[in-house]
């Protein structure tokens, strides 16, 4: 199989985007702006502080996966920053709706005067939400999105999204083994959890962008539930049926780990090309090893600051817009280290 290296010299550090909302450095990137809240510029955003002590909840999936554990740890940096109160509640693992939602019904007992909600599916907070929106409670939706039309059936109504295209995630990979891989080949998807809009949409973009290329085939496209040891598993069998895999794209990093390790088993790393999503600190430093090619970083802890200053806007009576994109840029070994540095310095909780 013939590989080159695909070149990011002369990016921009990630931060253009959100380092304007924020006055943070996010780290590589080339990526897309950052949407102002109600026509603020994203300077008034950034100075936005808590006038009270308003008492915040937010809501993520599972701080098993480091990728949650950023976010978190965004959280309670934008507490202490802005003066606010934020408790964040999570599940064991990504399979846990229920007790995801029981969680949430539970909280809403408690006063909060606005949440902040990254949903293990589009629909499994359905019902506490629509009680929040009743008692009139700001919904800002965070990364994973709600479904929109689920919502508005219901009742539901949303005070604004922050969240990646992650279309244009999956896409990104893509093409990254597009340009690393000109003989093409087969590929393999693993994806996420089987209805998470989120995996869907990084299958889709990438499915779409590696077929328009003309010289790809998937061969296979199988859930792994966002778990290491199933992308594992699954992987191991997709290599044994189809033993002249080029390349894998996993929806997360935590999977892309997975598929690493049987990669290596199989003894054909260096023969073939995996990519994740979320720019994990395990991902990158598999990513400066050699062992993984690249991962779509996303920015958790930037989100949760943006989410809070969205909650405490919408407290103040300030408008938000409707959805705020949030950057991604691909790593990969020719800017891995700009992004291992932050990384290093400040860990996840």
């Amino acid at each position: 199989m013939m590989r080159r290296r695909f070149s990011l010299s002369r990016v921009a550090l990630a931060g253009a985007a959100l380092t304007m909302v924020l006055g943070i450095s996010l780290g590589p990137a080339g990526a897309q702006d950052a949407t102002p809240a109600g026509g603020m510029s994203v300077e008034e955003i950034a100075a936005v502080t808590a006038g009270e002590e308003y008492k915040l909840l937010a809501v993520v999936k599972t701080l098993s996966n480091e990728y949650w554990q950023t976010m978190e740890r965004g959280y309670n940096e934008a507490a202490a920053e802005k003066g606010v109160t934020i408790d964040v509640l999570s599940v064991p693992t990504e399979q846990d709706t229920e007790q995801q939602l029981n969680q949430l019904q539970t909280a809403l007992a408690q006063d909060y005067d606005a949440i902040m909600v990254s949903p293990i599916t589009p629909t499994n907070l359905i019902p506490a939400l629509l009680a929040a929106s009743e008692a009139g409670i700001p919904i800002i939706n965070v990364d994973e999105k709600v479904d929109p039309a689920a919502a508005e059936e219901a009742g539901v109504a949303l005070t604004t999204v922050i969240a990646s295209d992650n279309r244009d995630a999956g896409a990104r990979a893509a093409q990254y083994m597009i340009d690393t891989i000109p003989d093409g080949g087969q590929v393999a998807i693993i994806e996420g959890k089987a209805g998470n809009q989120s995996g869907l949409d990084r299958k889709e973009g990438f499915e779409e962008a590696i077929l328009a290329a003309g010289t790809f085939e998937i061969v296979a496209s199988q859930p792994a539930d966002w778990d290491g040891q199933r992308a594992l598993d699954v992987a191991t069998n997709i290599l044994q049926a189809n033993p002249d895999i080029v390349g894998f794209y996993a929806a997360n990093d935590t999977m892309a780990l997975g598929v690493v390790e049987a990669v290596r088993a199989a003894g054909k790393l260096d023969q073939i090309t995996i990519i994740g999503t979320d720019a994990i600190p395990a991902a990158l430093t598999a990513v400066e090893a050699g062992d993984l090619e690249g991962t779509v970083a996303q920015f958790p802890a930037e989100e949760a600051r943006i989410a809070t200053s969205l909650a405490i806007l919408a407290l103040q009576g300030s408008p938000v817009d409707g959805f705020i994109p949030s950057p991604i840029e691909l790593i990969t070994s020719e800017n891995v280290g700009e992004m291992l540095a932050p990384a290093e310095a400040t860990p996840a909780a």
